[in-house]
């Protein structure tokens, strides 16, 4: 996961030639120098009751829906909004790619925002200003952002997750590929069938575990955190705490 309020609107001119539209211009919406909204015009009446909305809309035509992928759904965990992959859509539709999410969440992972940010978003993007309650991240979809965001697919794709690939792992910075193994699964197994979970942000007093994988090339990872009470998921500078049954 990442983050950034820096906020940046933009001319960008289309060419809708083809459909006999000529060549309009919308604004564009970088955060943090990546674009994550193509068409803020072309938002309007497209964000639906899930919040499910499509990001990078057609450039031939500016219609919603006309080329598939490109999807987000908005949700709220404690005092955190983020934008994640539609994972319920995906899994509704998972052969033909309709609702994957765009290549800026593929390739840097889900934006998360504060209260205050995505106020200020909201006075930048019009369709967003009608959303007063976020639906909240549910068990399903922080379990799944988990295991979608590892590096080297560690778990395989979604939907069809499988027991992590510990042959990718090269060394650790404490314990060993079994073990972590089996604190994730643990951990994982917990938030599965706990009834309350939270991202709370690391404390200077916590350590990340690093985890370096080897295929085609060496990532490292950081699954999971060390706490005054143990270990605990570890998500893009956030703890994952569970609470079980």
């Amino acid at each position: 996961m990442w983050t950034s309020n820096d906020f940046k609107t933009y001319p960008k001119q289309f060419d809708f030639s083809d459909s006999g539209l000529g060549k309009p211009t919308f604004t564009s919406l970088k955060i943090g120098g990546v674009e994550v909204i193509n068409m803020i015009e072309g938002l309007e009446d497209q964000i639906d009751e899930e919040q499910v909305f499509q990001s990078i809309i057609c450039d031939y035509c500016g219609t919603a829906h006309c080329s598939s992928g490109n999807w987000i759904a908005i949700r709220q965990i404690d005092n955190y909004i983020l934008f994640i992959p539609a994972f319920f859509r995906m899994l509704d539709d998972e052969f033909t790619g309709e609702y994957n999410p765009p290549f800026s969440v593929c390739n840097q992972g889900a934006l998360y925002l504060t209260f205050e940010d995505f106020n200020l978003l909201k006075s930048i993007v019009p369709a967003f200003r009608p959303i007063e309650d976020v639906t909240p991240l549910t068990i399903f979809e922080a379990i799944s952002l988990y295991k979608w965001e590892t590096p080297h697919r560690m778990f395989g794709d979604f939907p069809d997750f499988h027991s992590m690939r510990t042959n990718h792992i090269l060394t650790t910075s404490e314990l060993n590929a079994n073990e972590i193994e089996r604190i994730i699964s643990e951990k994982l197994t917990i938030l599965e069938n706990g009834s309350i979970f939270h991202f709370a942000p690391l404390e200077r007093s916590d350590e990340c575990i690093s985890v370096l994988l080897n295929n085609k090339e060496t990532t490292e990872w950081q699954p999971l955190c060390k706490t005054e009470s143990g270990y605990e998921l570890h998500l893009g500078g956030f703890k994952i705490i569970s609470t079980p049954k």
